[in-house]
């Protein structure tokens, strides 16, 4: 398992659309090969991380051009450039 994290800053005033276009994209989500699971937490007042599980690295790089494109039709919510890390599960419980 692969996981990256992205974590950003979104228009708070704005978040009942940016909800909205979140549930627009979950069909796409869905459709992304190897993608596993995406948990999005609001972590502060206008700051979010997005939690995604891959199957593996290779599968979470041959995504990105989809994730990117995801993530920009949702740049007019955001207040800051994403940061993401990412790395293999060498531990779970």
């Amino acid at each position: 398992m692969y996981y990256r994290v992205t974590t950003y800053g979104f228009d708070a005033a704005r978040f009942d659309e940016f909800m909205e276009m979140a549930e627009s994209i979950r069909d796409e989500l869905k459709a992304i090969e190897g993608l596993e699971a995406v948990h999005s937490c609001v972590v502060d007042e206008g700051q979010g991380m997005i939690v995604a599980r891959y199957t593996s690295e290779a599968a979470a790089q041959d995504a990105q051009s989809q994730i990117q494109g995801i993530l920009g039709r949702m740049a007019p919510f955001m207040t800051s450039m994403p940061e993401i890390t990412a790395g293999e599960v060498v531990f779970e419980m």
